[in-house]
């Protein structure tokens, strides 16, 4: 007996997303490959940055209000006409980074100010990634419980000290690279600190968004958001012994742009086709 339910599942779509970001500036990708390499590893396209891991999902909404007309030969509306959409995107962002503070809470500038650092000493001997003790030079300006600063060309990290015992400096965590003898190694007097208000602003931000996801074939499909802005629904954040998150929540708004479809000048949809269309 046939069966009369038809069903494909590869048109059966989950999982997580990828959302980025980059601030509005009028213009649009139009394929995947305009923000993000399609290959590993899977780089963004310069502008856009990650707002990296999300809890309990990604939601888009969209929806409409309409007024009925109703004629005096009819019980019950004739016909409606709509008077306004509404599109949004909501999330709740689990890396409290400063960058995703500044734009969810709409921020202020960001002010950095650098690490005091103490005389340079240099490696004794090369070290490898994930390297979690260093043999320096003179360790006098290193010590336990403070932190230590690697350095080699573009490569820089700092690291907490363990212990230090004579000229061998033991690492709270591993390297992330290899450095030769030729690095320098410099012990941190004062950390550097990262400063950003919040206040009454007038101007909220317009940022374009995009959401990348992987569909089960391998293919990619991708959503962009032309210009959104933050809504004035409060943001709540909670200091307690669970993880702190960053509500995030936003409008889409249209874009009137000429050459843009009215159809489309909220938000697009590209996917990535595994057969011909």
């Amino acid at each position: 007996m046939a069966d009369i339910y038809k069903v494909n599942s590869n048109n059966i779509v989950g999982g997580a997303g990828r959302l980025v970001v980059k601030p509005y500036d009028g213009t649009f990708p139009s394929a995947i490959e305009d923000v993000m390499d399609i290959a590993a590893p899977y780089n963004l396209k310069t502008g856009w940055r990650d707002l990296g891991a999300t809890t309990d999902g990604i939601s888009t909404s969209r929806g409409f209000d309409s007024d009925e007309f109703e004629v005096d030969q009819v019980m019950g509306a004739v016909d409606e006409d709509i008077t306004s959409w509404s599109h949004s995107l909501e999330t709740s962002l689990a890396e409290n980074t400063v960058q995703n503070r500044q734009m969810a809470l709409i921020g202020g500038t960001i002010v950095e100010t650098p690490p005091t650092l103490a005389t340079a000493t240099t490696l004794t001997a090369a070290t490898v990634v994930n390297a979690s003790t260093i043999a320096v030079t003179s360790a006098t300006d290193i010590k336990a419980g403070g932190f230590v600063q690697v350095s080699e060309g573009s490569k820089v990290e700092m690291k907490q000290v363990s212990s230090v015992t004579g000229n061998t400096v033991y690492l709270a965590a591993p390297l992330a690279n290899a450095y030769t003898t030729a690095a320098s190694v410099r012990g941190v007097t004062k950390l550097g600190s990262r400063r950003i208000g919040y206040g009454t602003v007038q101007n909220i931000p317009a940022f374009t968004f995009a959401l990348i996801s992987q569909k089960k074939d391998g293919s990619l499909y991708m959503a962009v958001f032309r210009k959104c802005k933050v809504t004035g629904d409060d943001k709540e954040q909670t200091f307690e012994k669970g993880k702190r998150l960053i509500p995030l929540s936003l409008t889409a708004y249209p874009v009137n742009d000429t050459g843009i479809a009215t159809e489309e000048n909220v938000y697009f949809e590209v996917e990535q086709l595994t057969l011909t269309p």
